[in-house]
């Protein structure tokens, strides 16, 4: 183990810093030296792994405040019996690939700390129980451009589990991953992608953000995502070619759909128990199964579920769960598109739906109702990416209703559009309801309808495809030099720029969390320096990260520093 760089800063902050500090960069490259690293390690330190393949690695995280990364990202590798648990709070870990590794019945990462930052992570191929696994007591873990793929064994767990705590909301974020090529025959195997609550936590209050992701080929389950607690939101995901799954409101309530892209499947979404559900804003095309299914169950009996300003096109029906004694009761539809089913548009219903501002164009399937389903071609055409839009002379333009409940804002996560002032595509919307269109998007299209999450902008930066090379990887370096450090107003940056093209600062708090960022356009490559104000920052510690891009858009390196900040 070698300890390149030592800083030693004597400041002391009232009420929060009280002693001097020390920041270190271990370099490791074997099992000794990372535990000797963590033995020594303290606030703030990092620990960088070099890179090569590395078996039966075990990294037991217990301390706080660490920063553990791999030296490029995508180039360490880790493979047979290895894994990582930690308890301890405040950790990023980042740019490790797992792969074709057998750990039995163990996790591949293991977390009861709270928040901790998974980023750039590659798992694929491995024998274990839960790819990563965020326990009940942990709190505020975000989980970031990583790639869950193909894991070998076919046993009843999940790839990505969210445990929910009884008394304390988790507040964690999974964004901008994919989750790929798990096989499968659907069904109740257990292999979910994402699986946030069990159903014992049903009623607990989970508040877990999933954005940004994309999801294909995912055959384990036929839940792509099972909730099963409650107050989580499902925004801006793709999810497609998944022949055998859907997304399943199993357990829980007050779940929020919004913004997503269903396509090529076998459903969109399930909804087996619950109350107080939203499904707005999403887009539908091709389910060969169902659309939207909401079940008739005696455990936990729908109740007022809302479906709102949804685009669905040449898919199957939407089951409303009119068969049985416990039939969903509350149900609105409002502002709504149906085109061109596979072949009827509804089935099951209970005769107490309530529809509000809907049109339909093709076989209903069943009574039409007295109001609020109006069979009326939209008149949508097809974008040059393929997907459906309002033409100038549809009938859904400025076409809403009023009546539908307003989306809830759950306390301590990120804003929610309440009162769907956007469309799928982030467009605006106009205030006043009877201007919005119906559907998922608004008219004209500043933008193409098309999906946010791709398979191109998920997962991480490096190339996690079957032939890993870590010639192909990103150098993460801590070469940029910050003065003065610490710094109360003007920050300095130097750095080399390594070819033309655009840079990213972006600074990020002890917390993980992203506080500043500001860019460069057509830099030329050389020394420069940068200047920040950072007046509006309070005092602590803070790490920056520069992204530099080649004029082709391709990353070339990344370069971390710490610094405090004290007025």
């Amino acid at each position: 183990m070698k300890i390149l760089e030592k800083i030693f800063i004597g400041i002391i902050f009232s009420l929060v810093w009280s002693s001097s500090l020390n920041a270190e960069i271990f370099f490791v490259s074997s099992q000794q030296e990372f535990d000797e690293a963590h033995f020594n390690a303290n606030l703030n330190d990092s620990i960088i792994w070099a890179a090569g393949t590395f078996s039966d690695i075990f990294m037991e995280i217990e301390k706080d405040h660490l920063f553990i990364a791999a030296s490029t990202l995508g180039g360490t590798i880790f493979t047979g019996n290895s894994r990582v648990d930690i308890t301890g709070d405040y950790i990023i870990l980042q740019g490790f690939q797992f792969l074709n590794g057998n750990i039995g019945t163990k996790d591949v990462i293991n977390t009861r700390g709270s928040y901790n930052k998974f980023t750039q992570i590659n798992i694929r191929a491995y024998t274990s129980y839960k790819y990563l696994r965020v326990r009940e007591e942990s709190q505020y873990a975000e989980i970031t451009f990583c790639n869950f793929e193909n894991r070998l064994n076919l046993d009843d767990q999940n790839i990505l589990s969210i445990l929910v705590d009884p008394v304390n909301p988790g507040y964690h974020k999974i964004q901008y991953c994919s989750f790929k090529n798990f096989e499968g025959i659907g069904n109740d195997m257990g292999i979910e992608p994402i699986r946030i609550g069990l159903s014992t936590q049903a009623d607990h209050i989970s508040r877990t953000l999933v954005e940004y992701c994309y999801f294909s080929k995912c055959d384990g389950d036929g839940e792509l995502i099972s909730s099963k607690a409650s107050q989580n939101v499902y925004r801006y995901n793709t999810f497609e070619n998944n022949p055998k799954a859907e997304l399943v409101l199993r357990h829980g309530s007050e779940a929020i759909v919004y913004g997503n892209f269903f396509l090529n499947g076998k459903g969109g979404v399930r909804v087996r128990e619950g109350q107080n559900h939203y499904i707005y804003n999403n887009y539908f095309y091709e389910l060969d199964d169902r659309t939207i299914y909401l079940q008739n169950e005696d455990s936990d009996p729908l109740e007022n579920i809302n479906i709102a300003f949804n685009t669905i096109v040449s898919c199957s029906e939407v089951i409303l769960g009119g068969i049985g004694i416990d039939k969903p009761t509350n149900v609105t539809f409002a502002n709504n598109i149906f085109a061109e089913p596979d072949n009827d548009l509804f089935e099951e219903a209970t005769g107490t739906e309530t529809w509000i501002g809907n049109i339909f164009f093709g076989n209903l399937g069943i009574t039409t109702p007295s109001s609020g389903l109006t069979n009326q071609n939209p008149m949508l055409i097809q974008n040059s990416e393929g997907f459906f839009e309002l033409s100038t002379s549809s009938p859904a333009i400025d076409a809403a209703q009023v009546g539908y409940d307003l989306l809830p804002q759950f306390p301590g996560m990120y804003t929610v559009d309440t009162e769907i002032t956007s469309d799928i595509m982030k467009e605006n919307r106009p205030e006043i309801i009877s201007e919005k269109d119906l559907g998922c998007s608004e008219f004209p299209h500043i933008s193409l309808v098309q999906p946010i999450a791709t398979e191109e902008n998920t997962g991480p930066y490096y190339n996690t495809s079957t032939i890993t090379s870590v010639q192909n990887t990103i150098p993460v370096t801590a070469s940029l030099k910050l003065s003065p450090n610490p710094v109360s107003s003007q920050l300095r940056v130097t750095m080399n720029i390594e070819e033309k093209g655009n840079l990213l600062m972006e600074i990020f708090n002890i917390k993980g969390q992203k506080v500043a960022d500001f860019s460069k356009k057509n830099i030329r490559p050389g020394k420069v320096t940068f200047s920040k104000n950072l007046c509006q920052l309070v005092n602590g510690f803070y790490t920056i990260q520069t992204t530099q891009r080649n004029s082709q858009g391709k990353i070339i390196s990344i370069q971390t520093a710490k610094f405090i900040k004290n007025k």
